[in-house]
């Protein structure tokens, strides 16, 4: 999902702006994570509650592939790139 914003060019107003999205952003990283991935909606499919979700997504080494979470080998994946 990608949206554009208009954000003030006034830096301490632009820093804080910018921080609260990013520490927001990894609020519902972890809030999936925790949910979905070892909570009690590990049997369920983030995307059919979240649109914008892709079944491309990774989480915290975590890949979602025909509505299953699977645990990614990180070093797979880095020798991958």
């Amino acid at each position: 999902m990608q949206a554009n914003f208009e954000i003030p060019n006034v830096e301490p107003l632009r820093s804080k702006i910018i921080s609260n999205i990013g520490l927001k952003f990894r609020t519902f990283k972890s809030r999936l994570t925790s949910r979905y991935i070892f909570g009690d909606l590990k049997d369920e499919n983030p995307c059919l509650k979240y649109k914008y979700i892709d079944e491309d997504v990774r989480i915290y080494g975590f890949k979602l592939e025909g509505g299953k979470w699977f645990k990614e080998d990180f070093r797979k994946l880095l020798s991958q790139e």
